[in-house]
């Protein structure tokens, strides 16, 4: 059933705070550290490797802090529920670098994975509570429009990363890739420890469900290493893969059960009710999964297939990059101006859901720009909702739940990633193992762009074929995925984002954030109060 809460107001929104802008500023580097850290590190890689030794489990460097952060997303969430985000999200970014500066002086392979774990561990909790933050802060319209910027902040962000990595591992060594984090933690915490005011203290005290958070953490390892290990390190039919499959599904449910009963549940199932939060929910898990499982696998066709070079590839990948970030501002905008979403998400996915069909058309003559082209399109669709997902969901959630909708959304998508991934890479390598026969005279496990280039034209040709066809497959899985979220999308009702403080009295669009509006004892109010949060 739709709350009242989706009806809207014709109440107008006021200029943002001296205060506020500089929250926004904290919130905005805390999210440029949150995604610098995700991509910088993989560059860095093989002089980590040349270093400390430990190739055979490397891939633990980002799997631990994969592992750590999406299972503390919903905890972070709800903790910011229940004791405010400010206290949480300082916690948060110490934890992150604590960590950041224990990897940067890590000796051994397996001290960078225990730290880069202790990194997840805090990051888990920096976009989400900053994303909750500004749900506090910001009336919906509002936050449609500066949603719209922290897009362009994430992308800015990836674009950044392995450009950045690149050039601190050459001047200043990898360990900075790490220690470059202090300088950004310490000033984001500065920030917002000088202008974001702590909200009310809870009037009693909160009961936090530690079942529920153990239980969920597990079934998210479980969940990820089926994804991570299945058809990689075991065939998916294997007693191990099996075996943790059913362990997963049991703790969901016994998950499932513990929420139902619980008296402060992690994640409310009744926000689930609602019909847009949990259309949302789908949508932001099926837009990450098709655009994260097909953007991974592009630079496979533009350096075998098309033979581009790394620094091409990358080249390559920035028209999409900057179709997400064009599309986010964009709707954001629109959405700020008008107050209705639906449409911007049944666009977003039907675009997307066009450009995988487009990118299940190429083969091994396909060139490498008309590639580049096909994965922009699917970026401008999925930039139309990168952000919306999380807007709506949380206008669709009553304010003492804003924190845990935000983090539920983010939670999903991260999950969508890792899955993506996960069946893209099964569906490459069933093909491959398919299309590659011996008769080509190359092992599909040993075949680099070098190699490739080195074969013979006719087989090179061939393999240039096989890899084309096969990741066309992988990408034709893709839009059933889109197409099941323009249907949903179809389905969500056409209401108006409402107009509301939401960090009450005293926040932004509340009754103290309007120039001249009233007070509670009938005085005007001198202009918008402190940024308020929790």
């Amino acid at each position: 059933m739709t709350r009242p809460s989706h009806e809207p107001s014709t109440a107008p929104t006021g200029p943002l705070g001296h205060d506020l802008r500089f929250v926004l500023a904290a919130l905005m580097l805390n999210t440029f550290m949150s995604m610098l850290d995700q991509s910088i590190v993989a560059t860095a890689g093989p002089t980590v490797v040349g270093e400390l030794g430990g190739l055979d489990h490397y891939a633990w460097v980002f799997t631990g802090y994969m592992l750590a952060f999406s299972v503390t997303m919903p905890i972070y969430g709800k903790l910011g529920d229940l004791f405010g985000r400010k206290p949480v999200h300082l916690l948060a970014i110490t934890i992150f670098l604590t960590g950041s500066v224990a990897a940067g002086l890590a000796q051994s392979m397996g001290q960078l994975i225990a730290f880069r774990v202790l990194q997840g561990l805090g990051g888990g909790g920096l976009v989400v509570l900053g994303m909750g933050s500004l749900g506090d802060l910001l009336e919906p319209r509002q936050r449609a429009k500066y949603q719209g910027y922290f897009a362009v902040v994430f992308t800015l962000a990836n674009l950044c990363g392995p450009l950045a990595g690149g050039l601190i591992t050459d001047q200043l060594g990898w360990r900075w890739v790490f220690f470059v984090n202090v300088p950004i933690g310490l000033a984001t915490m500065a920030l917002l420890m000088r202008f974001l005011h702590p909200g009310r203290a809870p009037e009693r005290r909160p009961r936090i469900d530690y079942a529920g958070a153990l239980t969920l953490a597990a079934a998210i390892v479980g969940a990820l290493l089926v994804s991570t290990w299945g058809g990689n390190d075991y065939a998916w039919t294997s007693p191990t893969i099996v075996s943790l499959t059913a362990a997963t599904v049991a703790l969901l449910l016994a998950w499932l059960w513990i929420e139902r009963t619980a008296a402060e549940p992690l994640i409310p199932l009744r926000l689930f009710g609602d019909r847009t939060f949990s259309i949302m929910t789908v949508i932001a898990f099926a837009g990450s999964f098709a655009f994260f499982g097909c953007i991974n696998f592009v630079p496979l066709f533009l350096q075998l297939v098309s033979g581009a070079s790394p620094t091409a590839t990358g080249l390559l990948y920035l028209p999409a990059m900057v179709c997400v970030a064009v599309a986010s501002v964009v709707s954001g905008r629109l959405i700020a101006r008008s107050g209705h979403y639906k449409w911007v998400v049944v666009a977003s996915m039907g675009i997307a859901a066009a450009g995988t069909i487009l990118l299940s058309t190429v083969g091994g003559s396909t060139p490498g720009l008309l590639v580049a082209g096909f994965l922009a399109v699917v970026g401008l669709g999925i930039g139309l909702s990168q952000q919306v997902t999380t807007l709506a969901a949380q206008n669709a959630a009553p304010p003492q739940d804003m924190g845990v909708a935000t983090s539920t959304v983010g939670f999903l998508r991260n999950l969508g990633f890792s899955f993506g991934v996960a069946v893209f890479g099964a569906v490459l390598n069933a093909r491959l193992a398919a299309e590659l026969p011996a008769a080509l005279g190359a092992d599909r496990e040993n075949l680099t762009p070098e190699t490739v280039s080195a074969l013979p034209p006719a087989v090179r040709g061939a393999v240039a074929e096989a890899y084309g066809s096969s990741l066309a497959t992988v990408f034709r899985w893709a839009v059933p995925v889109l197409l099941v979220g323009f249907v949903l999308a179809l389905w969500l009702q056409d209401v108006q984002l409402r107009r509301r403080g939401p960090g009450g009295p005293g926040g932004p669009g509340g009754p103290r954030s309007q120039a001249g509006a009233a007070g509670a004892g009938g005085a005007a109010a001198a202009g918008p109060a402190p940024a308020t949060t929790g």
